[in-house]
């Protein structure tokens, strides 16, 4: 490998190691928030709907993604799960509260990068789950 090469995997390998750091902070901020029962988590998921279970259900989602983006061969499939939440969250959010929603975009591109990021590890880790 020249020395370019290697300083171009290295310089994409720290950014993604920030990237799963930052979204780490975030997801177990909003996660225990959700858990918590924060007074302003609590107003959304009442004004959704549902009751407050789905609130549960999301926090303890986004904490376990955020460890699991640390976990070695499960950061592409921790990345899906957190975009897939936040896809559902983003969603809800639009269809019967509204704004602020500008976080769950940032979120959300950030969740995308890391599952793309991860994807053939991803792949290997499902190929391997299924048994083949």
């Amino acid at each position: 490998m020249s020395g370019a090469a290697y300083l171009w995997v290295m310089t994409q390998t720290r950014l993604l190691a920030a990237l799963r750091a930052a979204l780490t902070i975030a997801f177990v901020y909003f996660g225990l928030r959700k858990l918590t029962g924060h007074s302003t988590d609590v107003a959304i998921y009442e004004a959704i709907g549902f009751g407050q279970f789905p609130r549960y259900v999301t926090g303890s989602v986004e904490v376990l993604g955020a460890a699991l983006l640390w976990w070695r061969g499960w950061e592409g499939i921790a990345g899906l799960v957190l975009l897939a939440t936040m896809i559902t969250g983003l969603s809800a959010l639009l269809i019967w509260v509204g704004p602020p929603y500008l976080h769950m975009l940032a979120l959300m591109a950030g969740t995308g990068s890391v599952a793309y990021a991860y994807r053939a590890d991803t792949l290997h880790k499902i190929a391997q789950l299924r048994g083949s």
